[in-house]
């Protein structure tokens, strides 16, 4: 624009346009966490595009003019957005979560346990908790803080420096703190008992109150025992106190997760910042002058007459005029959009009724109570898309991807496909498993995980089947007992409204999950990821040498039924290691599943066993000190064993070191 020869005065609000939808035309921030890390040569190559910019609009406009006035406004627009996208690369590194987030891990630690009864802890209730939700937020807005310092030293005032505390830990004024206990005392009518029964309203600031916490993770910081164990109790007795209450924990963990991914990908974190709703009214006023008077332009390039035509099409429309409608147009509706999200985002809800808990006058005010429930009650982005990935190892372990891209030459290029590595159709998380995995975490009285030997010993079958989770690794546990249950599942299935039937549906979904884990997402395991990748491959190249020219499935579960070991049948956990290190885990999952379909003729009992020992391995491998794993799966929406993640890093749940 700026070396040709041709001179149109369009070009400075094109190129504007341009760059606004170039990275900041919606409220994206960044697409990976690397992204965030990045952030100092992000803002390097803004400050060198906008220098650019500006040397091509003084190249056009040495005096002012009425395209001058169209393309300071839309510049305006323009170096807002990209302040708030620098800003939130910023404080989503890892660096400044580390300095930002250790006032809220010093207020955590000055948190003390509930009142005693009788002995133990007493039933923990919401009136009780004081976890922080809004209002050390003030204490980082830097810009506002230094602007009024400056201002009251140009009026000869100074303030006083406040002494240091003795442990080094950062306090704050908690009189001007928004905590969990103000929510709950609140006497308003839209939080009370009859404004808001099933807590929805107050649930979605304990959320946020629970993603501080989360996010403390991240930045490596720890917590007292005594915080683990006080929201444990929360969990266990407050959220989960009754039979369905696996619903509101999950809407609480959904929600919470939500704010996890708007911090870490979304300008959201910044765009809610005290002091930052008249920035955003600054954009929006400039926005409106800037579209008017880019359209008041236009009917200049709408005379035959003018110079500064591109081309005209064949009806007489000039190119001029389209193109830029078309960026007006388009440019209009991403910002009402962004506005849109932003104002019924959780993060609005969140400020809403802490403003509504802050002001008592808002309390007795009927339609602004009215206002906030409206907002509340539209949820326009599903946080994930509450589905569970599925993979089965005996149906795709013949499966080999395209040659010509996953080859050593294309893998400095595009993510490889490993052989057997191919998905089965997704399907819709059903509630059973949700009721079933809530309710086996509500009655785990240790906060120390088995990896599903907690279960076989309640079944009585400890004996004979806990070889099976005595591998040398996790991921052959998973892999043994998910080959097991797919042969199950063909030899003994149950119908649906059977009797079973939801001892049926958890375990077979919970095995394909746990087994798309191992083949598409090792990082959420336990296991080494490379390890967990080795492993796989290994059992792929096992299953191909065991089923040979077994092509169709049916072909492969007779395999498994006529191949079963016997000697493992006879001997059971008398199996000696030399023996088991010899075997693979084809042989082994064929072994254990010969196992359940012989020695337990009733299909109910088997088919609870193995729903008890998946619905425990699913717990136990959901403690994970890899937060960057999961936050980064957040990105490709979600996973379910991130829910899991999240509210046993609450309860400060952790794997036993003798289970394998």
């Amino acid at each position: 624009m700026r070396d040709t020869p041709m001179r149109n005065e369009l070009f400075p609000v094109w190129a504007i346009f341009l760059m606004v939808g170039l990275g900041s035309a919606d409220s994206m921030s960044a697409y990976s966490l690397e992204d965030n890390e990045q952030w100092k040569s992000y803002n390097w190559q803004l400050v060198i595009k906008s220098i650019w910019l500006f040397l091509l609009i003084d190249s056009y406009f040495r005096d002012r003019s009425k395209e001058m006035i169209a393309t300071e406004c839309l510049f305006v627009v323009l170096a807002i957005k990209y302040d708030e996208r620098a800003r939130a690369l910023l404080a989503a590194s890892q660096h400044s979560l580390e300095r930002t987030s250790k006032v809220v891990a010093d207020y955590m630690r000055e948190q003390k346990i509930g009142r005693a009864s009788h002995g133990e802890v007493d039933l923990f209730s919401m009136t009780e908790c004081t976890y922080l939700v809004r209002g050390e937020e003030e204490r980082w807005v830097n810009t506002f803080v230094r602007a009024k310092r400056f201002i009251k030293r140009c009026l000869w005032k100074t303030e006083a420096t406040p002494a240091p505390a003795p442990d080094y830990q950062m306090t704050l004024d908690k009189e001007k703190l928004i905590t969990i206990d103000k929510v709950w005392k609140c006497r308003g009518g839209l939080l009370s008992s009859a404004g808001d029964p099933h807590n929805k309203l107050k649930d979605i600031c304990l959320s946020f109150s629970l993603f501080k916490l989360l996010r403390l993770r991240y930045a490596g910081y720890s917590l007292p025992q005594e915080a683990y164990k006080k929201t444990w109790y929360l969990i266990r007795q407050g959220l989960l106190s009754q039979e369905d209450s696996y619903k509101r924990v999950f809407r609480v963990v959904e929600v919470e997760l939500m704010f996890l991914f708007d911090f870490f990908y979304t300008k959201y974190s910044i765009m809610f910042q005290p002091g930052r709703l008249l920035v955003k009214l600054m954009e929006f006023t400039n926005v409106v002058m800037g579209i008017w008077a880019t359209k008041s332009l236009l009917k200049d390039y709408k005379r035959p007459n003018n110079n500064c035509q591109l081309a005209t099409m064949p009806n007489g429309l000039s190119v001029n005029v389209l193109v830029t409608s078309v960026m007006i147009i388009s440019f209009t509706i991403m910002e009402l959009m962004q506005f849109i999200f932003m104002g019924f985002s959780e993060w609005a809800k969140v400020i809403w009724i802490c403003k509504y808990v802050e002001e008592e006058s808002w309390q007795n005010n009927a339609w602004i109570e009215w206002m906030i429930r409206a907002i509340c009650g539209v949820r326009l982005l599903k946080p994930w898309e509450r589905k569970l990935r599925q993979y089965s190892f005996l149906e795709q372990c013949f499966f080999k991807p395209c040659g010509l891209l996953n080859n050593e030459s294309m893998a400095a290029y595009i993510d490889q496909t490993r052989d057997g590595q191919r998905q089965s159709k997704p399907i819709k998380l059903p509630k059973e498993v949700k009721q079933a995995v809530f309710h086996a975490l509500k009655s785990n009285c240790d906060t120390k995980l088995k990896n599903g030997q907690v279960s076989l010993r309640e079944k009585n079958v400890f004996e004979k089947l806990s070889w099976a989770c005595q591998l040398e690794t996790q991921t052959q546990v998973i892999i043994v007992w998910h080959i097991a249950t797919s042969f199950c599942e063909n030899q003994k299935p149950i119908r649906s409204g059977s009797p079973g039937w939801t001892n049926f549906l958890v375990a077979t979904t919970l095995s394909k999950y746990l087994a798309y884990l191992v083949a598409f997402a090792p990082r959420l395991l336990p296991d080494h990821p490379y390890v967990a990748e080795y492993v796989f491959d290994q059992a792929i190249i096992e299953a191909r040498i065991f089923f040979k020219r077994c092509k169709k499935i049916e072909e492969r579960i007779n395999k498994i039924k006529h191949n079963g070991n016997s000697a493992h049948e006879e001997s059971g956990s008398s199996m000696h290691e030399e023996t088991l290190h010899k075997e693979s885990v084809i042989t082994r999952g064929a072994t254990l599943g010969n196992q359940l379909v012989n020695y337990i003729e009733d299909n109910e009992t088997m088919w609870k066993i193995l729903a008890d020992f998946w619905v425990e391995q699913m717990l136990y491998v959901a403690p994970s000190d890899n937060a960057k794993a999961h936050i980064g799966h957040l990105a490709r929406g979600g996973e379910f064993v991130t829910h899991l993640w999240a509210l046993l890093s609450h309860a400060g749940f952790e794997r036993d070191p003798s289970s394998v």
